[in-house]
């Protein structure tokens, strides 16, 4: 009865940051944050979307997250970030798991060359085109490029989008709920053991269950008796929004992920976004775009105190159509980490973002560092292009609590996080 009533306060509370519409920004998550966005070759929770889209193959189980801002409001676009995460096991013959993808990522591709040729998607390298970063605001380069006596009529266009969206989420929701509950159960013959910390047992806070693990757990001491191996299968959907008065712009980011990953060694994963972006004129007319683009993201853990990450943002993309006229694309990047457990429960991870210099821009750097010196608690630092961060998660019974405070340009801005694992 305690554990009900613990799961239906954690519910609760994940809800209440979803529904809330203070004016914050998200930053795309507090644990990353914490680590001074050093997270492209971890990306084992819901914040897989922003980070690298096959985590979401990492860490079976059901995860509702939102996160929000508690002070400092910045300039960059974004206010509150929600996210769920569904990922499940099946035993796969690795051979077929290496078939069904090969054969998944053939009829993406040939998806993907009909579209270009219908001029709606488009290869995002080399491409001469106007190009904007996704985290800062489009305003001035709208209204500038665009037919100023243009009149806003794009509420029916909008609807139709949230009617597709929700149609496809529904659909894929349903699928991958069918799919899991008929393939996930009898996975473990026999329970894995517990691992001591600083005793036999885990402490009294600290929920645990295998069939939905965390990051403090340690897979790789499973007591699997699977005679083929395991395949991971994820899907996430996730939302951001910015309705920021300063910036002049309203922005929404629907993100449609899905992943797969075998014997959480290698994951591969891909996101489809959806852009919604309204800009006021000083007229107070708002002035709607659409748009949408396509993310890459690979996972690699050759031993298990190792991983490598790889993630192409906006890999393909459409243009944003603004009513206006005006136009531009996301700009692409690629980003690229490493992790490492020097020892059990302390990971230190590097990122570099954007090693190509796409758009002119330099590379940056990313340092951080993970301590969990007993399940329940973890504590965070990083160095996020020569600012310093710092972070910590509580978990208590299903709930877990991501705090990040970030020092140096981000002006002492601090998030709040919240997971509740379903």
């Amino acid at each position: 009865m305690n554990n009900i009533v613990l799961r239906s306060v954690s519910l609760a509370l994940v809800l209440s940051f979803i529904v809330s519409v203070s004016p914050a920004f998200a930053m795309y998550g507090a644990r990353p944050l914490g680590m001074g966005g050093a997270f492209t070759a971890i990306a084992n929770d819901a914040n897989a979307a922003y980070w690298n889209p096959a985590g979401f193959a990492v860490n079976p189980g059901t995860d509702l997250y939102g996160t929000t801002l508690l002070t400092n409001r910045n300039v960059r676009v974004g206010d509150n970030l929600a996210a769920l995460k569904m990922c499940f096991e099946a035993e796969v013959n690795p051979y077929l798991w290496a078939i069904g993808v090969g054969a998944v990522s053939l009829m993406a591709l040939e998806g993907a060359k009909y579209l270009s040729d219908l001029g709606i998607l488009k290869k995002n390298w080399g491409r001469d085109k106007e190009k904007e970063k996704k985290d800062e605001a489009v305003t001035n380069q709208v209204l500038q490029s665009g037919d100023q006596n243009t009149v806003p009529v794009g509420k029916e266009a909008k609807e139709k989008l949230g009617e597709a969206v929700s149609g496809m989420v529904n659909s894929t929701l349903n699928t991958v709920n069918n799919a899991g509950s008929s393939v996930r159960t009898n996975i473990y013959v026999n329970p894995p053991p517990r691992r001591a910390y600083w005793g036999p047992y885990y402490y009294p806070w600290y929920h645990y269950d295998y069939d939905r693990p965390t990051y403090w757990d340690h897979r790789e001491d499973r007591a699997e008796q699977e005679t083929q191996g395991s395949a991971q299968f994820g899907f996430g959907l996730t939302w951001l929004t910015d309705h920021n008065s300063d910036l002049r712009q309203d922005t929404n980011f629907y993100t449609l992920s899905l992943a797969t990953g075998y014997e959480e060694r290698v994951a591969l994963g891909a996101n489809l976004n959806f852009y919604d972006l309204a800009v006021t004129a000083l007229s107070g007319s708002k002035v709607r775009g659409y748009g949408a683009g396509v993310d890459m993201g690979l996972l690699a853990r050759p031993v298990d105190q190792v991983s490598f990450g790889l993630v192409a943002k906006e890999l393909l993309t459409t243009d944003v159509y603004f009513e206006n006229g005006a136009t531009f694309a996301y700009q692409m990047e690629v980003n690229a980490g490493i992790a490492l457990d020097p020892i059990d429960d302390l990971t230190l991870a590097c990122d570099v973002d954007n090693i190509f210099e796409q758009g002119g821009d330099d590379r940056t750097m990313h340092y951080g560092a993970e301590y969990r010196p007993f399940p329940g608690l973890a504590l965070r630092a990083g160095l996020s292009d020569g600012n310093k961060t710092a972070g910590a998660s509580v978990m208590v019974g299903s709930a877990v609590i991501d705090y990040a405070y970030l020092g140096g340009a981000y002006d002492r801005t601090q998030i709040l996080g919240l997971t509740w694992k379903m």
